[in-house]
């Protein structure tokens, strides 16, 4: 009864509030950028607050557990009804990259033939294809570069937002690896990375108004912080990284006082907060070499993962690797018991009925959702960082040239992760990746219209039409 109830106010949610909330906002241009920047906030909040489970299995592992809902689908589904209503006959219905995206979900949904649990394989057949929306929605409503002005501040609050949260996780609640309003303290960190990256190169810019530039740089802090309350070494070194690469890119743009006062500024800050969290760091570092395994239980469960691909090149079934790794199926997950067993563990068949998930979202695609399914979501990743060199290079004295390079940074840093992390398929930081896909589509429109976002502040910019794909 309980997920009858569910399934009816989701039902409600799509087919009267998001036709009626596009309604409004077709009417409404300022609206529109609320609800846009909302989007762009929404992925930093608890899961409880973002979404919803129909026939949830709540001891199942994967991907999903269950038929998930999420508030950005409908505001997603809104902004397309929306830009529907306003563009009329010049209305298209996908964004660029949407039907390579969906060929991508069709070409994963092969794995069925092979599927231990068909159920589970629709669960999540129906969380990644729907999300496209949210890319959808925003691609249609991100229209100019006041869009992207709103887009920045979202970022930043967001990142001071969470911040404060987990200050008081750490001193308030006594937590010492802080997570956040995320599920891991993993995802939190890639997020963080993934947001701090654009906040700093906005900062850098001379068209950023003060309170702006104060509001980025305080969002960059509060990620720094976030990250060093995470324990996350690899989630430190990918944000080093994108920051260093960031303030290199500012520099290329030419020497400006403002690029020296942040850079100076910003050294200093990582010098402090360096010695401030070096205990923590090195604590985490002793814990990691106390470990004298000399195969660590990535690789294992990468090896199932090969094991996996080698019998079944078309996928194991999307959702279910929990499954096929874990008894009372034997085949695979004899692997991680021959590995205790070598280790001097005794062998408790009860122990192995929920294993853990390989870490590494490539290898996971690789065994789950078949070659077919994994070479398409690698040509649509591929694209997007295309579009991203692209409009680097296109509109390189522009903010949105700065705000895509320093983009390709971080989100070429997170492609990279996810070799060993496989965050890109949890829900909030896969609906903030479709975000700014979404916003990549868009200015990949108008880079091949032959101009940049239009700006309304600017009187000399110039404001053509906005072109559809």
């Amino acid at each position: 009864m309980k997920d009858l109830i569910k399934a009816l106010v989701i039902l409600l949610l799509y087919v009267g509030v998001a036709p009626a909330l596009g309604s409004f906002l077709a009417r409404n241009r300022i609206w529109e950028r609320w609800v846009l920047a909302m989007m762009v906030f929404m992925p930093s909040l608890q899961p409880g607050k973002l979404t919803l489970m129909v026939v949830s299995v709540e001891t199942y592992r994967g991907h999903t557990k269950g038929f998930e809902y999420s508030h950005l689908d409908v505001l997603g589904l809104a902004l397309i009804l929306a830009a529907k209503m306003r563009d009329g006959p010049r209305f298209h219905w996908l964004s660029p990259g949407a039907g390579l995206y969906f060929a991508y979900c069709a070409a994963s949904c092969l794995s069925i033939v092979n599927a231990y649990n068909v159920l589970y394989l629709t669960m999540a057949a129906w969380k990644f294809t729907k999300v496209a929306v949210v890319m959808i929605g925003v691609y249609h409503a991100f229209r100019d570069a006041e869009d992207l002005r709103w887009v920045m501040r979202s970022i930043a609050i967001a990142l001071i937002v969470q911040g404060l949260a987990g200050l008081k996780m750490r001193f308030v609640d006594g937590i010492w690896q802080v997570k956040g309003w995320f599920e891991h303290q993993n995802p939190m960190a890639m997020w963080c990375y993934l947001c701090a990256g654009p906040a700093l190169g906005w900062a850098f810019l001379q068209q950023t108004k003060p309170r702006d530039v104060w509001l980025c740089l305080a969002g960059v802090g509060f990620a720094a912080l976030l990250i060093l309350l995470s324990v996350s070494r690899a989630g430190l070194a990918a944000f080093a990284a994108g920051c260093a690469a960031a303030t290199a890119l500012a520099w290329l743009r030419g020497f400006k006082l403002r690029t020296f006062s942040i850079t100076a500024a910003g050294g200093f800050a990582a010098l402090l907060a360096g010695m401030l969290a070096l205990d923590s760091l090195m604590a985490r570092m002793d814990e990691v070499k106390s470990r004298d395994e000399t195969e660590d239980l990535r690789d294992i469960l990468n090896k199932q993962s090969r094991a996996m691909l080698t019998d079944h090149p078309l996928g194991i079934g999307w959702n279910n690797w929990g499954v096929a790794n874990s008894l009372p199926v034997p085949q695979y997950a004899q692997i991680i018991m021959d590995w205790d067993e070598e280790r001097g563990f005794r062998i408790i068949d009860e122990n192995y009925y929920a294993n853990p998930l390989t870490e590494s979202l490539y290898w996971l695609l690789l065994s789950e959702n078949g070659i077919q399914g994994f070479g398409l979501y690698i040509l649509f990743t591929l694209t997007t960082v295309l579009w991203m060199v692209r409009a680097s290079l296109k509109f390189w004295k522009s903010p949105t040239g700065m705000f895509t390079g320093c983009l390709l940074i971080v989100l070429g840093i997170t492609y990279c992760h996810g070799l060993v992390e496989r965050v890109l398929t949890q829900t909030k930081n896969l609906s903030f990746w479709m975000i700014l896909c979404g916003i990549l589509a868009r200015i990949e429109t108008c880079r091949r219209a032959g101009h940049d976002l239009p700006d309304p502040e600017n009187p000399t910019s110039p404001t053509p039409r906005i072109p559809n794909p």
